[in-house]
């Protein structure tokens, strides 16, 4: 098996496709009212320096991924172990992605079909497409991320008619502590979730390129997620926002150009299902990938179609119902996503600091 790599432009569509994934239908978390568009660009700038450290890994271990990074700065043992950890998250979170579709799909366009239907299809398109390999996945996505920006713009142009502006006011009307709390769960969830990229790391082509595309991913993403966060609270107001499990179709639903351009929330459906795409896909190979470092497999692919149907069949039993697959998202993940997304990269970064200063100066004494 020939190494895999993927320009950084193909990276970067993947990383942005899958930084918006559910957030484009799913919203942000919307405690703050009206100013939850503060919350989001807060969210943006708190991420920032994460995605300097995560790109400081590559700079010190180019060429790896997470899991070699874990096994070279940790040990065999503890290394392992860690990477277990990262494979359910990337496996817990594709599970989520899937359980958001199967939802959607059951709540709006198919109300009489089983909810496992629709998210056995999307999962084993990714099986197949994660198969193929992820040169595949990143040619996808920039196809993709391309008719994603045109359905994006249009349905924002589309929209405006609709704005009324005198729901943005007052700002801050709540005060800060919700904006905070609503930063945090903006920089969980969604933003911070790229962690699982570094499961990919060693297909990125060099050195300075893991900066470009994290920095860049994040602030494209961002700027998406703001202008549709925008677009919904100008549409339907913060009172119907907090209240509705998908703001972005209902928001959508709302164009009526001289009562012959509607339904136009079809195509927005249409976005969340090649955001999610991409999302589940990458959460799989990152899955696989881990899968095959830590047994020591000779290839991720032989494990794909069985960690496929795990993930599609975690998808169907993970929540009760759509209320508490809400609760979960908004409340309890932003505690349980932070030691992944944070905690072990920041403590991996700092034993790697120091084991590359050591290894600096016993060259320098060598040399002496």
């Amino acid at each position: 098996m020939g190494k895999e790599n993927i320009p950084a432009g193909q990276s970067i569509s993947i990383a942005v496709l899958f930084i918006i994934g559910s957030s484009l239908f799913m919203g942000a978390s919307g405690q703050s009212g009206n100013s939850s568009w503060i919350a989001i660009i807060l969210a943006m700038l708190l991420t920032l320096p994460l995605m300097f450290i995560y790109a400081r890994l590559h700079v010190l271990f180019p060429g790896k991924d997470l899991y070699d990074m874990l096994i070279l700065v940790f040990g065999a043992v503890a290394g392992r172990v860690l990477s277990c950890l990262y494979i359910w998250y990337a496996l817990h979170l594709g599970s989520l992605v899937l359980r958001n579709f199967g939802e959607f799909s059951k709540s709006v366009p198919l109300t009489s079909t089983p909810m496992l239907a629709p998210m056995l299809i999307i999962g084993l398109l990714c099986v197949w497409v994660v198969k193929e390999g992820i040169e595949v996945l990143g040619r996808s996505a920039k196809f993709l991320l391309l008719f994603t920006f045109i359905v994006i713009i249009a349905v924002q142009l589309l929209s405006i008619p609709k704005f009324q502006f005198h729901h943005l006011l007052p700002v801050l009307d709540r005060g800060w502590k919700p904006v905070l709390t609503d930063m945090v769960g903006s920089f969980t969830f969604p933003f911070a979730e790229i962690v699982v990229f570094l499961g990919a790391f060693h297909t990125l082509p060099q050195k300075g390129s893991a900066a470009r595309v994290l920095v860049s991913s994040t602030c494209i993403a961002g700027i998406i997620i703001l202008f549709v966060n925008l677009r919904n609270l100008l549409v339907l107001g913060p009172d119907i926002l907090s209240s509705l499990y998908f703001p972005s179709y209902v928001a959508a639903s709302r164009i009526n150009i001289g009562d012959f351009l509607t339904r136009i929330e079809g195509s927005s459906a249409i976005l969340f299902v090649t955001a999610l795409f991409i999302k589940v896909s990458l959460c799989l190979y990152v899955t696989c990938n881990g899968v095959a470092k830590v047994f020591k497999l000779r290839s991720y692919r032989s494990v794909v179609l069985q960690i496929g149907l795990i993930m599609v069949y975690l998808a169907d039993f993970i929540y009760k119902d759509i209320m508490q697959m809400e609760y979960f998202a908004y409340h309890i993940y932003k505690i349980y996503a932070l030691p992944f997304q944070v905690v072990i990269p920041v403590m991996l970064w700092i034993a790697a600091e120091i084991l590359a200063r050591k290894k600096s100066r016993k060259q320098e004494t060598a040399q002496h």
